[in-house]
């Protein structure tokens, strides 16, 4: 395994306590393009490997597609996204915060609303506004919703599904009535999370799912 230490020179005990419950034998400190090279071709330390698996950075997903074909790779993955479906049903206020979960990981993240209901969409896009400026990364979770943030209304719930299916997103959520029935009409989604309660930092945080997952669009065709 590879990972980049901090400042201090040391690696999270919580990454290490990871790795040794998942029973690596050998930990690098070292991170980057540099370390997928060192993986991909070996280094007097690092041994070759014949498959390389993990999230990172732009570097490392570049990286990661250059060295494709040398190793196998699990898939080059974008920055993060999300996206709610909801009808007139949902908070305004918690959907708004899910909204801005993923938008806080990166300026380039991609945060969506569908929604059923304009009263809806005009409440999440006022709390939008008021939740992002108490964030501690409010910066970088303005850029990504002035950027890639969006706001979706259709008609029906049936025009809905179709809106997300079309998007293949990496995280979604469906905050609607009979969320059951509406998620087997779910055909591309890396992960869904349904009803109020089941948010997406859920399963980045809590529930433990695979938290590599396939992003802009891709969603459609990786192995499962």
């Amino acid at each position: 395994m590879v990972s980049p230490p901090g400042k201090d020179g040391k690696l999270s005990p919580a990454v290490l306590a990871a790795a040794k419950i998942a029973g690596v034998k050998e930990i690098y400190k070292v991170g980057g393009a540099q370390a997928i090279a060192a993986l991909a071709y070996g280094t007097e330390t690092i041994k070759k490997v014949d498959k390389i698996v993990g999230p990172g950075n732009i570097y490392v997903a570049l990286a990661k597609r250059e060295v494709f074909g040398d190793v196998a790779i699990d898939m080059i993955a974008g920055p993060s996204e999300i996206a709610i479906l909801a009808d007139e049903t949902a908070i305004a206020a918690e959907v708004a915060a899910d909204l801005l979960s993923q938008a806080e990981h990166d300026a380039r993240a991609c945060s969506v609303l569908v929604a059923t209901s304009m009263s809806l969409a005009e409440d999440v896009a006022a709390e939008v506004t008021k939740q992002v400026a108490l964030l501690p990364r409010h910066d970088i979770a303005a850029a990504s919703i002035r950027d890639y943030g969006r706001i979706v209304v259709c008609g029906n719930m049936a025009e809905a599904v179709e809106a997300i299916n079309e998007l293949a997103p990496e995280h979604l959520e469906i905050v609607t009535k009979d969320a059951l029935e509406i998620m087997a009409k779910i055909r591309h989604a890396g992960a869904i999370f349904i009803g109020r309660f089941s948010s997406e930092p859920v399963g980045d945080y809590f529930a433990g799912p695979n938290h590599v997952l396939p992003t802009n669009g891709t969603a459609r065709f990786p192995a499962r």
